[in-house]
């Protein structure tokens, strides 16, 4: 299968599985061609992805070392305490006989992780630690601190964030210990209530069980009866149980009362909801006093210019300068710009508590209107009992009802004394905070590896997205699929110093390409063309530097060739082969010179040039003439092959009319500079006249890889010797 391009018959590479007919698979060529044409792109924009990835590196190092480092230490706790057997330590309404402490402990049994989370930043907190370690903003303290609760479990964690590890776990620490002293002081004081009514209590009962026993004794004695019969100590004992009982019920109520009275005093100065999050902002009086400080400056400095130090002005700037630099001291950076409320915990806690004892209260009393009406059916048994039995069972059941009285409030005393103690054992410290176990920001190590990966990213998408929006043509396979011409060839570029410092391989490389080029026009048809102009999109796409290389090439085949310069507007042939333009085409078409005279040999064999000769007012109309007409006759039969430079075609149409003269016009492409409209806009001109015979495409100026480079191309290139620059 001969290649469209040059008329030589590819090497196929070992290996690839080929579809029937030796052609690879559609899906391979399309993965192949995409992964090819995405690497081309990165090779190409190697500068640019370096730049910014390196900058990005930078930029994030930077960044790091310019950020003050804090550091971040954790103390643990787990709230809530339980029996081996996994039951709570003491459940609502049980564990002492204080309805209203069983109460109190009884909610704070069944707190949540995340409630326990909420108090623990609660202001109060973070303004006794900020006294506590002598840290004057308990905003920012605050703001340092976050809290963790473990799914769950119940388990939280403190993590405290600072400019020094030391301090960090300080700060955990004492927010770790406030809290749980915060808490127990909460219910320490539900606790003092119920201790009050009890120590008020005491002395009383103890007071009437002595003087009941006294009573019992002194009776006893007087009448000589030391003992009951059975029945009659029954009727008296029951008596004196209800007794006890109608007693201990109004206890009840009435310390109930005592705890609801507590509770609502707290209720009445804790807040329904608290902040749960504040938004902070520049101080915009801050803002302002900088404002006017430059502006004080810039006046000052003014003035001082003009004036002396002594001047009223300058010292009246002076002190409202002094009095600004004041002020600004004076106010915070920043402000609270926003806060979020939500339900205060401990409010809801209280409400429940309340709720509790009024029910309490309730029961009380519906239990003391029972034991009354029992009281009441058992008097009159008592009633019947002999006066001295009856005297004495009185005195018993009395003794006995103050007895249980007094043990009943002696077993509430303790009960409370042990909850104000333990009422919140079940909120430890597990693990406090170690300074030296930490964890620091920024993290050089981290940063850089995400700035790595971020600026990989960013790198890439850079170049491209640049590739995508670049609509040169980079490549022969760019040509072929926007334009649907054939590539003749594509020289490699001598402009810059990568292509410089590798010229010992790529100038063998731009030889054999021009030797493609040479095939490409020689068997490019049955007839190919003789007389060829060469023309581009854009002044200084490389047009005079291919034709004059074509030129020497085709010399080195045993062909004579003639190189024209019709660029009459801005001529480059003459200065390419050193030769001087006196007289040329011009002055040939004009009658001045004969055409023999303006042809001249050149350091190459094989190779004459026609130079442009001297500027003409009308190029296109000497282009256009007869006279042209019979020049390119006369030089069509005294050589093999006619090469025109033409001008290019964005703003003139010679280019055109020379196609038109021409057997065939080769565009050459500058994968530098040309883009699609002027590629366009070029192809537009000659396609608009039917009888330019476009040959194909010269791509110019295109960077080859390393890993072309093939030793075969060592002997083109010592061999031959072009101007190969690739200008003009």
């Amino acid at each position: 299968m001969l290649n469209r391009q040059t008329g030589l018959v590819p090497a196929s590479k070992s290996g690839n599985a080929l579809m029937p007919g030796g052609e690879l698979p559609h899906e391979t060529l399309v993965h192949e061609v995409d992964v090819a044409r995405w690497w081309q792109a990165l090779v190409r924009r190697r500068l640019l992805f370096a730049a910014i990835f390196g900058g990005f590196i930078l930029f994030v190092a930077i960044l790091t070392l310019v950020q003050p480092k804090t550091y971040t230490t954790s103390t643990k706790l787990i709230a809530g305490s339980s029996n081996a057997d996994g039951s709570s330590a003491q459940q609502p309404g049980t564990g002492s006989d204080l309805p209203a402490l069983n109460a109190l402990n009884g909610t704070n049994g069944v707190q949540t992780a995340e409630t326990y989370a909420e108090l623990i930043q609660e202001p109060a907190v973070a303004q006794q630690v900020a006294r506590d370690l002598k840290i004057g903003d308990p905003n920012a303290l605050a703001a340092a601190v976050s809290v963790k609760p473990v799914t769950d479990t119940s388990i939280l964690t403190i993590f405290a964030t600072w400019r020094n590890p030391t301090l960090s776990a300080q700060i955990a620490n004492d927010f770790a210990r406030v809290f749980v002293a915060h808490e127990r002081a909460l219910v320490a004081q539900q606790a003092d209530a119920a201790l009050a009514f009890l120590q008020d209590q005491l002395p009383q009962a103890e007071q009437n069980m002595r003087s009941a026993q006294e009573a019992l004794s002194d009776y006893q004695a007087q009448v000589g009866i030391a003992d009951l019969p059975t029945q009659t100590q029954n009727d008296i004992a029951s008596a004196a149980a209800l007794d006890a009982k109608a007693q201990a019920v109004e206890l009840d109520g009435r310390q109930a009362a005592s705890q609801l009275e507590a509770v609502q005093a707290q209720l009445a100065r804790t807040p329904e909801t608290i902040v749960t999050s504040q938004n902070q902002a520049a101080n915009p009086v801050s803002g302002q006093l900088d404002t006017q400080i430059a502006t004080l400056k810039s006046q000052l400095s003014a003035a001082r210019q003009q004036y002396t130090d002594d001047y009223p002005t300058v010292v009246s700037l002076k002190a409202q300068l002094a009095q600004a630099e004041r002020a600004v001291k004076t106010q915070p950076r920043q402000v609270i710009a926003g806060v979020q409320t939500g339900p205060n915990p401990v409010y809801q806690t209280l409400t429940q508590q309340a709720a509790t004892l009024e029910g309490q209260i309730a029961a009380a009393q519906s239990q003391a209107t029972a034991v009354a009406a029992q009281r009441r059916s058992v008097q009159p048994k008592l009633d019947r009992l002999p006066e001295e039995t009856r005297r004495i069972g009185e005195l018993q059941r009395s003794a006995k009802s103050a007895q249980d009285v007094y043990d009943a409030l002696q077993r509430k005393y303790q009960d409370a004394t042990i909850s104000k103690n333990t009422a919140l054992s079940d909120v430890t410290i597990t693990q406090p905070a170690d300074p030296t176990v930490y964890t620091s920001k920024p993290s050089i190590g981290l940063n850089l590896a995400i700035g790595i990966l971020v600026g990989l990213a960013l790198a890439l998408g850079t170049v491209f997205t640049v590739e995508f929006f670049d609509d040169r043509f980079r490549t022969e396979s760019d040509v072929v699929s926007r334009l649907g011409l054939p590539v003749l060839a594509a020289i490699p570029s001598f402009d810059d110093r990568a292509m410089l410092k590798n010229a010992d391989w790529v100038k063998p490389l731009s030889a054999e390409a021009f030797y493609q080029l040479v095939a490409a026009l020689r068997y490019s048809s049955s007839a190919p063309p003789r007389v060829i102009t060469f023309t581009s999109p854009d002044q200084g796409d490389g047009k005079s530097t291919i034709a004059v290389n074509t030129a020497i090439s085709l010399s080195l085949m045993k062909a004579r060739v003639l190189v024209i310069d019709a660029d009459l507007r801005r001529p480059s042939v003459h200065t390419k082969l050193s030769i001087p333009n006196e007289s040329g085409l011009s002055d040939v078409l004009v009658g001045v010179t004969r055409l023999e005279d303006a042809i001249k040999p050149t350091d190459h064999a094989g190779v004459s040039v026609l130079t442009s000769g001297h500027s003409a007012p009308n190029p296109v109309g000497l282009l256009q003439s007869a006279g042209f007409d019979k020049l390119l006759e006369r030089v069509r039969a005294d050589y093999d092959f006619v090469l025109v430079d033409g001008p290019a075609l964005r703003s003139i149409v010679d280019g055109v009319v020379l196609g038109i003269k021409t057997d065939g016009t080769v565009l050459v492409i500058n994968s530098q500079k040309s883009d699609s409209r002027a590629v366009n806009g070029a192809l537009s001109k000659l396609r608009s006249v039917g009888s330019v015979n476009l040959i194909g495409v010269v791509l110019n100026g295109t960077r080859p890889d390393a890993r072309e480079h093939n030793d075969y191309y060592l002997g083109a290139g010592q061999s031959i010797s072009l101007p190969m620059n690739s200008g003009g």
